[in-house]
């Protein structure tokens, strides 16, 4: 999945308007969402499994976390969705 899948050009988002939670939900969900080149696994997945601790470690540092596959949201809405938890104003 490509980051303008997600955050199309055209739809009036400047990535200037995005901060670091924002960038979190974003990874998160491009790098929970299973690729046929990693057999299936999704990135995130593929890190944990090759190394536990260090994928705890550097998805911790980034604010990143796996989100299960009937969640996954590869459209503005999770964005949106998370910053209205957060009492922001929606980006599209």
């Amino acid at each position: 999945m490509e980051l303008r899948k997600l955050l199309p050009k055209g739809r009036g988002i400047s990535f200037d308007e995005l901060d670091g939670r924002d960038l979190a939900v974003v990874m998160s969900q491009l790098n929970s969402e299973p690729r046929p080149s990693l057999m299936g696994l999704s990135p995130t997945a593929m890190l944990e499994a090759a190394d536990p601790e260090a994928a705890a470690a550097l998805m911790d540092a980034l604010g990143i976390e796996e989100v299960p596959y009937g969640r996954l949201d590869l459209t503005i809405g999770a964005v949106d969705r998370d910053r209205e938890e957060r009492g922001l104003p929606p980006l599209a």
